[in-house]
């Protein structure tokens, strides 16, 4: 099969690969879809190769063991093999059925996005109608899906953040009320709640956006970091938390998925009834075909997209 990896020479390249085989409790799925995500870049830049986090496609082959799931079954999974190839492993903790009515666009673009959403919202965040949030790369795959299901559990007011004014539509239509650029938030919002500030923050940016979202933190707030996009940190002192109440979360949806699958699996339940009936749209930036996958890659590293960067897989 094809399959993103690395050529003699070390350079990223679509080359031939074995097809993977289900062990025990294990699905082979024939892929559809897959997502790019900033966890790629990661192991491009280490020369490593657990490419493509999450996929969408058919059951191709079920191994020993495994229950409620057939040859054919149209599903959404968190691999345990590449990602970005013609076809992926999975534990079937991780694979979940999708609807007939789920394009295969929106099932390729919804898996992270959605999951992770959903549970810094509900779970880490317990959003509620009395609640300010700031949600920041408000028009990327997360930030856009975040705000969604954060309009969903009733938020008060939704801030999104943005680089640049010109992607604030996508975060408008996502259902942000104000968006502002990361130089301003802060003070924005110190305005917009005179001067008590946001009661949450979805931080997946870090250095001195994390510092800025402490700024705009309310007393008894609590800021939930898990992501480092800058590539830079931040760093906190106790006299940050302690006299104001406030909080600071780390998350990480990679940890949870290989420590806690089952719970991953119940939140499934919560996830897959809001996907299938449409209720929450991931934005698409582009597709591009599989064999174009360094193509992809090298837009997404540009970060000229606004939104979710899909590989299109067509059998050869």
């Amino acid at each position: 099969m094809r399959g993103i990896g690395y050529d003699a020479l070390g350079n990223l390249q679509v080359v031939s690969q074995a097809v993977p085989q289900p062990k025990a409790n294990e699905v082979c799925i024939k892929i559809e879809m897959t997502s790019l995500n900033y966890a790629d870049l990661k192991q491009w830049y280490a020369g490593t190769s657990s490419f493509g986090l999450d996929v969408a496609g058919t059951i191709e082959e079920v191994g020993n063991d495994v229950v409620g799931f057939e040859r054919g079954d149209r599903v959404i999974a968190f691999p345990n093999s590449n990602g970005h190839a013609e076809y992926a492993t999975a534990k079937q903790q991780l694979v979940y059925k999708i609807a007939d009515s789920v394009s295969w666009e929106q099932a390729g673009a919804s898996p992270i996005v959605s999951f992770l959403s959903y549970m810094l919202i509900n779970d880490v965040a317990q959003l509620t109608g009395n609640h300010t949030v700031i949600i920041h790369s408000a028009s990327g795959g997360v930030g856009s899906t975040a705000i969604q299901f954060a309009k969903r559990a009733g938020a008060k007011t939704i801030v999104g953040t943005v680089g640049s004014l010109a992607k604030a539509d996508r975060a408008v239509n996502a259902g942000a009320d104000y968006v502002f650029t990361y130089e301003s938030f802060a003070d924005e919002v110190m305005k917009l709640t005179g001067g008590k500030g946001a009661d949450i923050v979805l931080d997946s940016i870090a250095g001195d956006v994390t510092l800025e979202s402490m700024r705009a933190l309310a007393n008894f707030g609590k800021l939930i970091q898990f992501g480092n996009s800058s590539g830079k940190p931040a760093s906190l002192s106790t006299s940050d938390v302690h006299k104001s109440c406030r909080t600071v979360v780390g998350f990480s949806f990679g940890t949870t998925r290989k420590e806690r699958p089952s719970y991953v699996q119940q939140v499934a339940s919560q996830v897959i009834p809001v996907l299938n009936a449409g209720h929450v749209q991931a934005h698409i930036d582009r597709i591009f075909p599989l064999s174009e996958a360094i193509e992809a890659y090298t837009y997404f590293k540009s970060r000229k997209h606004s939104g979710k960067i899909l590989l299109k897989v067509d059998q050869a």
